[in-house]
């Protein structure tokens, strides 16, 4: 089994509702984004999907045009490997390209969907074997004012929503102090609030948000910029401190598990790489009971059954959930399959073997690129 051809398309994914559904965080707000996704096609026709959506440049380095840039190397440099040998197709995209860990995380993806594909296998268990059936989700609060914020959770828990993400940072402080516990005074007994500042803060005012929100049960997610940063609020910090931005790999991962720095992490599969990179930092994480999601930026149904696929094989005591955009953009490529929010979970795409989707023929239009053997 050889892979043959890789085909790139360019998907839109504009919010539905700007009015209702507009993803505001420090800094940014997103709007359109452009979705990165690939068909990459064996011998024998098996089609295998990835895809990456840089929605915007909060949440990592990389952007659209450099995945893309990217790719122009990476793909012809995978033509004729087998798709079962990860490691062998890693290897290659390695010696191509220093970095770029969004488009490896593409190919990466694709790869994982047509391995599931051609041993008649879902990726959920190549991955391990599922620990729940049901993954756990969360949902953002965008930026607001405290009564804005306040009913945005109200809401949401009302839909059975469990697990929040408050977003802060980019303006006084004040301002997030007074809309975190307008938050708080409607929590439901049960729910999880983790506030995100998307490295929003400088030090001094990471230290003063968690002593004016002491009393609050919330964890804080990438509250300051560097790593650096967070090892000098480390001790000062009155809640547990979740990585996100800051964890970049697998060694970077292993030093904050070592350190004691994170309580927890936000990682996303396209910063990391992929599904295989994925994997290793998830058996430290595992191993560790250091808690976890299975994430990414932004995307559609491919993205958003990786990261579920990912995300089912945690165990659920250390499981901080799987994200997906969809209830913004509201953007099905599998309109069957393709995941959802059902009372604040997803379950696993069962549409067939790899991810799980069945995304029909021609269904993304003209390929922008296609590279051939």
């Amino acid at each position: 089994m050889e892979i043959e051809e890789i085909r790139l398309y360019r998907v839109e994914l504009p919010v539905a509702d700007k009015a209702k559904s507009a993803y505001s965080m420090s800094g940014s707000t997103v709007a359109t984004p452009n979705s990165v996704v690939v068909e990459v096609v064996c011998d024998d026709g098996t089609v295998g999907y990835g895809e990456a959506c840089m929605a915007t440049p909060q949440a990592q380095s990389a952007q659209d045009g450099t995945v893309r840039a990217a790719l122009a190397m990476l793909a012809p440099a995978i033509l004729g490997l087998d798709p079962l040998r990860l490691g062998q197709v890693r290897a290659a995209m390695d010696a191509t390209v220093d970095g770029q860990q969004e488009a490896k995380a593409v190919l990466d993806v694709a790869c994982w969907d047509l391995a599931g594909k051609i041993l008649d296998q879902p990726v959920v268990d190549l991955l391990g074997g599922r620990r729940m059936d049901d993954v756990t989700t969360y949902h953002v609060v965008g930026i607001g004012t405290p009564e804005e914020a306040a009913a945005t959770a109200d809401r949401l828990q009302a839909e059975g929503l469990s697990r929040l993400q408050l977003k802060a940072g980019g303006r006084p402080v004040h301002e997030d102090v007074a809309a975190i516990h307008a938050v708080a005074d409607v929590l439901r007994p049960g729910t999880d609030l983790a506030v995100d500042t998307n490295r929003g803060w400088s030090t001094g005012e990471a230290i003063a948000v968690s002593e004016a929100c002491a009393g609050i049960p919330m964890s804080m997610e990438q509250p300051c910029a560097t790593e650096q940063e967070l090892r000098a609020v480390k001790g000062h910090l009155r809640h547990p401190l979740v990585v996100d931005e800051s964890a970049s790999d697998l060694p970077t991962i292993a030093r904050m598990v070592s350190s004691g720095l994170a309580d927890g992490f936000g990682l996303k599969i396209s910063r990391l790489g992929g599904l295989t990179p994925m994997r290793a930092v998830r058996d430290l994480c595992m191993a560790a009971r250091v808690p976890m999601s299975a994430d990414d930026a932004w995307g559609g149904d491919v993205i958003g059954a990786a990261c579920v696929a990912l995300g089912a094989t945690l165990t659920p005591r250390f499981s901080r959930g799987a994200w997906l955009s969809h209830p913004y953009h509201q953007v099905h490529y599998d309109e069957a399959n393709g995941p959802r929010i059902v009372n604040g979970y997803v379950t696993l795409p069962d549409g067939g073997p790899g991810l799980g989707l069945q995304i029909p023929d021609g269904h993304f239009g003209e390929p922008e690129a296609t590279y051939r053997r």
